[in-house]
């Protein structure tokens, strides 16, 4: 591909260098192979979109070879009017899809990411996109395409346009500008009845329809061109044409007046002056928003139209009987008629106004205003837009920053706050108060159980007991998950906090009835006083947190009152996370691995993962103990990209053959970037995909199972290969392994150990290497530590193996002892070890 067909007009598009999309398109530039194959979606779109992921959507052609979007940004939803799933473009807004399709066409002419002009009105507000198409090469078909929507720095007010505009025949148009920025055609994005009626269309015929559409009914005239030099100049300029078809024939005179990349057009019949008031009407009477005419001089309504008055609720003669100030509040009747005073002075209009509406609602309004002459007369057009429902809405937005979505109970800002001011007061007045903070008892298991909409609508039934089991001064809030904490102010004594507590556990321990299940949890309460046990928001939390640890530790159902002391077990657990947290950064994680072997040779055919902690003072800390906390605070999901990411760099280090298996955590599914982090470790190391086994828990798909599934499927899609770890020891293998293929079945070591114990072993194991048998999947036993477990497995048709009977985990430096050229020799050197893998 030659250097011209890869370096698109940045210039011509608007584009700064500093542009995200600019940045993009140098991404693209650079992933163009030798041959001039187009880059890939893996090489210029994961880890590069950063913000512009909102704006995009991938453009494909499907199994009918219909164009279809997937992968939807926020934004770029918002722009198309469509939902953020996958949607066909023939089903879009006429307008949209031909957008959508031009830019394609033109990026799959030229070979090169290609753009063109588009836009979206939002409450009157013309906001400006140039939308880009960038090709992409797909293995799967046909050329698929990232698009981007790069919005122009300005935008434009419509309605302002409209009124820039002379009281005739009116339309708004915005230019469409070719690679080089010359305008070539222009769109109407809004018009009057008067304008629709002078060129014998209907308005629908017109709106979001181009100028180029019906130029041939100007014969004598190049409708594109005299517009184009209007915009060129930016300066209001006329000129006239003679519009005809088949019932008509009219000389019209075009007002055009440019503001950016918006035109404003007059249209005046010069053969019949009274056009004007016509277009005036047209544009007053049927806007849906509110408008009025008055008099400048008395301010005196004379004019109003359908929308004020179902708006307002007065009738038309209620209304011609009013001054304009008369709509407004006393309050803002003084900066109202400042505002009229000053119209024309090109003053900006920064405040809104509250108007009464007839039955005494309060509204608030945002105004617009010109001066103009009708019928001889100078008048004000007034238009408001109300803004009562958006400020509602803010409002709502304030609300949800202080409160949980969920329970709609004060969060933990919100309580922080609260806590302040409650202790000034307390220490202003000399009186006491308690912080209880309580969690609920089994929750976890709740909503691994019966899923999180169960755990949810748990969670606004504890809020409603919390709330009805509280005085009016009391004040409840959700920290977070299933922790809450109270503020219980004026205390007589601590028996007034001991009281709460023992009501509030004896209300959470009664059954709970949600969607026909009826559950059982508890709760556990930790008091701390202040002043005596603390006097600051951070340390009465921390103290009544310690308290609530303690109650847990006792049995659960309890409260406890903070004791200095008492938290040494929590402040160790608190250490160990401290540690948790830097020991990444500090290079104290290693990676071990236990080697799988195929049962008839012996032999090596491939190595897991396993991860281990090597702390400089606690020495070797077991995954058992640090796994699930680094589940708690959240580091489980970057703990898990290391894993993959080291693991890949060493296994480059063995034999072609040798192949890599690395645990997943279900945690990492939630991440949303799962894929893109196996991609990138799979490029950054040179590992082939078909060498990394990618090794799975049931949990993964008894939860969130459709997407679960289909990131499942994408990784398979690489070359990757998916096993089934520790299968048989959940809830619905059977089901999934019809869902999704499976290269390998994983038999849980539990079923190994029991081999000689318990004949239910031996059949469990039968059945799963017949199955996999059945459906072409491998079966490997873990946990094998005895020549005859190895022979039972063998005689059973188990393909592979691992376990202590062979070897135990081995750093990296140490793989090639295994790797000897024949069966590798039994080497039984202790207990196998559990819960030790990569993500356990």
């Amino acid at each position: 591909m030659s250097g011209s067909l890869v370096e698109p007009s940045v210039a011509g598009a608007g584009l700064r260098l500093d542009n995200p999309v600019h940045q993009f398109l140098r991404r693209w530039r650079s992933e163009i192979r030798p041959d001039g194959t187009l880059p890939s979606y893996e090489n210029v779109a994961l880890g590069h979109l950063g913000h512009l992921i909102e704006t995009k959507a991938l453009a494909f052609r499907d199994e009918e070879d219909r164009l279809a979007l997937l992968r939807i940004g926020r934004v770029f939803a918002e722009w198309a009017d469509i939902g953020e799933e996958e949607a066909r473009v023939d089903r879009l807004r006429r307008d949209r899809s031909r957008s959508i399709r031009e830019a394609i066409a033109k990026a799959q002419e030229s070979g090169r990411p290609e753009c063109v002009q588009t836009h979206r009105v939002v409450n009157g507000v013309v906001a400006a996109y140039d939308l880009w198409a960038f090709p992409l090469s797909n293995r799967w078909g046909p050329t698929s395409y990232i698009l981007l929507l790069d919005e122009h720095e300005a935008r434009q007010d419509l309605l302002e346009t409209m009124f820039g505009a002379t009281n005739e025949g009116m339309l708004a148009l915005e230019a469409i500008r070719d690679g080089e920025g010359r305008p070539i055609d222009f769109q109407i994005i809004a018009l009057n009845e008067a304008a629709a009626a002078l060129l014998s269309l209907p308005l629908h015929r017109l709106l979001w329809h181009r100028v180029s559409d019906f130029k041939a009914a100007f014969p004598e005239t190049d409708l594109i061109e005299a517009l184009a030099q209007s915009v060129f100049s930016l300066a209001t300029t006329h000129f006239e044409a003679t519009f005809c078809d088949t019932e008509a024939e009219r000389h019209l005179r075009f007002g055009v007046a440019p503001i950016g990349d918006l035109v404003s057009v007059t249209l005046t019949d010069i053969a019949d002056i009274r056009a004007r008031e016509n277009a005036l009407r047209s544009l007053f009477d049927d806007n849906p928003v509110p408008m009025w005419l008055a008099d400048q001089a008395s301010l005196r309504i004379i004019r109003v139209n359908e929308a004020a008055i179902q708006h307002y609720g007065y009738d038309r003669a209620t209304f011609l009987a009013m001054n304009m100030l008369d709509v407004a509040s006393p309050a803002d009747r003084s900066r109202m008629q400042d505002f009229l005073d000053a119209v024309g002075l090109s003053r900006p209009v920064e405040d809104s106004w509250i108007h009464l509406t007839a039955d005494g609602r309060r509204i608030e309004v945002f105004p617009y205003a010109r001066k103009l002459v009708v019928e001889r007369k100078p008048v004000i057009l007034l238009s408001v837009i109300d803004v009562t429902e958006r400020r509602k809405a803010e409002a709502q937005v304030k609300h949800m920053a202080h409160h949980d979505a969920l329970t709609d109970l004060p969060n933990r800002l919100l309580f922080r706050s609260r806590l302040e001011a409650d202790l000034a007061r307390s220490r202003r007045l000399g009186r006491s108060l308690a912080v209880l903070c309580l969690d609920l008892d089994h929750f976890k298991s709740v909503n691994d159980t019966l899923g999180h909409p169960v755990g949810d609508k748990l969670l606004q039934a504890v809020a409603g007991r919390f709330n009805r089991n509280l005085r009016e001064m009391d004040f409840v809030a959700r920290l977070g998950g299933d922790e809450f904490a109270i503020i219980q102010t004026d205390l007589q004594d601590s028996g007034d906090a001991s009281g709460l507590a023992a009501r509030l556990i004896e209300a959470i321990g009664a059954p709970f009835e949600i969607d026909g299940h009826q559950i059982a949890v508890g709760t556990s309460v930790g008091i701390a006083f202040a002043p005596c046990d603390g006097d600051e928001p951070d340390t009465l939390l921390k103290n009544a947190d310690t308290a609530l640890y303690r109650a847990k530790a006792d049995g659960r159902g309890a409260y406890r009152f903070f004791e200095p002391g008492m938290d040494a077990r929590l402040q160790a657990r608190r250490a160990l996370e401290l540690d948790l947290r830097t020991a990444l950064a500090k290079d104290e994680f290693e990676l071990y691995y236990q080697p799988q072997l195929d049962v008839d040779t012996q032999r090596v055919t491939g190595f897991e993962a396993l991860l281990r902690w090597r702390h400089p003072v606690r020495g070797m800390v077991s995954p058992a103990d640090f796994i699930p906390v680094a589940e708690e605070i959240g580091l489980i999901v970057q703990l898990g990209e290391w894993v993959l990411r080291r693991a890949c760099a060493e296994a480059t280090c063995w034999p072609e053959p040798i192949k890599l298996a690395v645990n997943l955590s279900p945690v990492q599914f939630k991440s949303n970037r799962l894929v893109e982090t196996v991609i990138d470790a799979l490029a950054t190391s040179g590992l082939q995909p078909g060498r990394l086994e990618l090794e799975i828990t049931e949990s993964v798909l008894l939860h969130g199972s459709a997407s679960n599934l289909a990131v499942l499927k994408e990784l398979k899609d690489l070359g990757i290969r998916i096993s089934m770890d520790d299968f048989g020891t959940g809830y619905s293998s059977l089901s999934y392994l019809q869902k999704f293929p499976f290269d390998k079945l994983k038999i849980d070591q539990s079923f190994v150990r029991e081999l000689s114990d318990r004949p239910e072993a031996m059949a469990i194991i039968r059945a799963v290497t017949g199955l996999g048998r059945s459906l072409r999947m491998l079966t490997t036993a873990e946990g094998v530590e005895t020549p005859e477990q190895l022979e039972k497995l063998r005689r059973e048709g188990c393909n592979e193996v691992q376990g202590y009977l062979f070897s135990k985990p081995r750093p990296a430096h140490e793989l090639a002892m295994l790797l000897v050229d024949g069966p590798l020799p039994f080497e039984r050197d202790g207990p196998e070890e559990e819960g030790v893998d990569a993500a356990a």
